[in-house]
């Protein structure tokens, strides 16, 4: 399949979709009809196909046709349904793990420890301030206090999750959810420096939670956009 072809035919009726050339309920010319008009395989038309569809753009419906589900109202056809169900699982497992690592840390860190997530929370705030990407450091500051755990199987859960972790944060960067999060950081950032384990374990709790319920909402969304709910 020639990545061009791929992109262009993809941008192309995600532009028509868009404009409301082709209305939301229309059904889209088959696959056989799309290939002849813009001279592509067919191959190439059906991941277009797809790749719509899991932008929230298209409902594909077997043996009826490919229909139109865009709704210029919401605000989640630039990733996927099951994008969105991912990120709910893993802050929910975050969830539950890290507060217990954040109460931990408040009884083990070593003082340098401290300095370190105490000197992370402010790095985001100042990187936030002056607009700028915040993903590392925000990955760093969870980190640090896993390692202040002091307790290697800890760590290694963290790590099998690092990579889900960067590929999920692009999916929370909405308006105030950096604020909202430099702000966690620091509160948590003291309680461990307080040695105060409740409050760095219900701060945590409350931080990640945050992020369940930007999962949740934008879910159901994406589903109602989508005729999944009503």
């Amino acid at each position: 399949m020639s990545k061009v072809q791929f992109h262009d035919l993809l941008g192309e009726m995600e532009r028509k979709i868009e404009s409301e050339v082709w209305k939301k309920g229309s059904r889209l010319p088959t696959m056989n009809e799309l290939a002849a008009q813009y001279n592509v395989a067919i191959s190439t038309v059906r991941e277009v196909y797809r790749a719509l569809e899991s932008k929230g753009y298209v409902t594909i419906q077997q043996g009826r046709g490919t229909f139109i589900e865009y709704n210029r109202s919401m605000q989640f056809t630039n990733v996927s349904r099951t994008s969105f169900i991912e990120l709910l699982k893993i802050t929910e497992f975050r969830t539950i793990i890290e507060p217990s690592f954040a109460g931990l840390a408040a009884r083990e860190a070593f003082n340098n420890e401290i300095d370190l997530i105490t000197e992370s929370a402010e790095i985001m705030r100042g990187m936030a301030e002056n607009n700028q990407v915040t993903i590392s450091e925000d990955l760093r500051f969870h980190r640090l206090i896993v390692e202040a755990t002091h307790n290697e199987y800890a760590l290694k859960v963290y790590d099998n999750l690092q990579e889900e972790l960067k590929r999920m944060r692009a999916y929370t960067r909405k308006p105030g959810m950096v604020e909202k999060a430099v702000h966690y950081h620091q509160m948590i950032a003291n309680a461990i420096a307080n040695r105060d384990p409740q409050t760095a374990k219900y701060l945590m709790e409350s931080h990640l939670q945050s992020n369940s319920e930007l999962a949740m909402y934008e879910l159901s969304g994406l589903a109602l956009a989508n005729g999944v709910l009503e």
